[in-house]
């Protein structure tokens, strides 16, 4: 592990909860934070896919941020994922986190997709000279429209010192060699809830950003790795393999994920009921069935 890091583990992205009436549910995120926090959890973040920011307007997203960062009080490092299509929307928004608590940022390229690559280094660039924190690229060609190349985000950490994160959403692959390329300048999350974990963790990451209801595993597997003798190794790798399954059915595709693995995550929470702001799909009686069986090793967050 690279001693430079500031910021490196597992920082689970929250769900977002909603009440009956359809507004953010404000218990329901604070026991989020609380369960992820005692966990282990090395950090927390917000407003990717997982917290359903397409279905938040600006203020909301600001609300959620807020009430994240009062949650977590300074307990853990924060980290919060930015995506407005402008620079002054970034900036500004940026702004908001620095003052919500946050310790860094992640910027997302603006949507509508099909932006080259001088294009967005000069978007990213312009960004970072006017923030004053931390800034982490998402870096996602699976699911994201814009992404950068190895050469592209070398040059932007180099014109813009305060880039120094990225979350690497794509193949083990292709996250290992960002890392060998960039040579330790950049500190890569991985992503992907975690599919490679041991692979990315092998080539260098800095740790996972995953959906939370599997926090605690993964909490106990990066730091069985991180301890590096064979019997942590291999009882990281047990544990890797006991839940790859249910990472591998929340990884098909965002729906499976935001239907089954919140309902997962309210499970081990003792959340009675879950509302959905439509539009949402919802479970399937097989699959329900078949998600409760094979997350039968999880106990309720809290319990024992």
């Amino acid at each position: 592990m690279n001693e430079h890091r500031r910021f490196a583990g597992i920082y689970p992205i929250l769900y977002a909860f909603f009440d009956q009436s359809g507004a953010l549910d404000k218990q329901a995120m604070e026991a989020q934070v609380d369960a992820c926090i005692a966990s282990g959890a090395h950090g927390i973040t917000v407003l990717g896919i997982v917290t359903e920011v397409s279905k938040l307007d600006v203020n909301e997203r600001r609300a959620l941020m807020e009430l994240v960062g009062q949650a977590i009080d300074g307990r853990v490092p924060y980290a919060v994922t930015i995506a407005e299509p402008s620079v002054e929307g970034q900036v500004a928004f940026a702004e908001n986190a620095r003052s919500a608590g946050a310790s860094w940022v992640v910027l997302q390229p603006p949507p509508g997709g099909g932006f080259g690559e001088a294009e967005l280094i000069r978007f990213f660039g312009a960004v970072a000279d006017r923030v004053d924190l931390p800034i982490g690229i998402q870096n996602n060609p699976i699911n994201l429209d814009s992404w950068l190349s190895v050469d592209g985000l070398i040059d932007l950490h180099r014109n813009h010192p305060n880039v120094t994160l990225v979350k690497g959403e794509g193949p083990a692959s292709g996250v290992a060699k960002l890392i060998q390329a960039t040579q330790g300048t950049l500190d890569v999350f991985c992503g992907h809830g975690g599919l490679e974990l041991m692979m990315n963790l092998d080539s260098g990451a800095a740790g996972l950003i995953p959906a939370p209801e599997l926090v605690d595993i993964q909490v106990r597997i990066y730091n069985l790795y991180r301890r590096g003798d064979p019997s942590g190794l291999a009882e990281a790798h047990r544990l890797h393999q006991e839940v790859l399954p249910l990472i591998v059915f929340m990884s098909r595709s965002v729906p499976d994920m935001l239907c089954y693995g919140k309902r997962l995550m309210a499970r081990r929470l003792g959340l009675r009921e879950i509302h959905d702001r439509p539009p949402a799909p919802q479970p399937d009686a097989f699959v329900s069935e078949w998600l409760e069986k094979s997350s039968s090793m999880l106990i309720p967050f809290g319990g024992s």
